[in-house]
């Protein structure tokens, strides 16, 4: 038997609360998020030493949605509340827009490392 998932509450999203990762560095230009990962791994670093091509640092930009979703996130705001000013800013944002919003953070979270669940 399959068990389905159940749909999470205005309650449950309003519980729901992030905040970035400390150790995450990022930069805004012109609105936009760019993550900047260091690559100082060690064996990255003897690699570097044998002269390998290795960047130090690398870049991953963020599109605008994920831009304006990981800007509101503070330790203060829920996924509710963020999930409302998306709305709000983009037309046609709110068809299936909590279901999206916490699949991109539990993606970011999980996967990424950029925020994690305070609450």
């Amino acid at each position: 038997m399959s068990k389905k998932k159940e749909k999470m509450t205005t309650e449950d999203l309003k519980q729901l609360v992030f905040e970035k990762n400390d150790a995450v560095q990022y930069q805004l230009k012109k609105g936009q998020v760019t993550i900047i990962r260091p690559q100082n791994h060690p064996i990255q670093n003897f690699f570097r030493k044998l002269h390998m091509r290795i960047p130090e640092k690398t870049y991953l930009d963020l599109d605008e949605y994920g831009s304006f979703v990981f800007k509101k996130i503070n330790g203060r705001r829920n996924v509710y509340e963020i999930g409302q000013e998306l709305a709000k800013k983009y037309q046609g944002a709110d068809e299936y827009l909590y279901s999206r919003l916490l699949l991109y953070l539990q993606h970011i979270e999980v996967n990424e490392h950029l925020i994690k669940r305070i609450s």
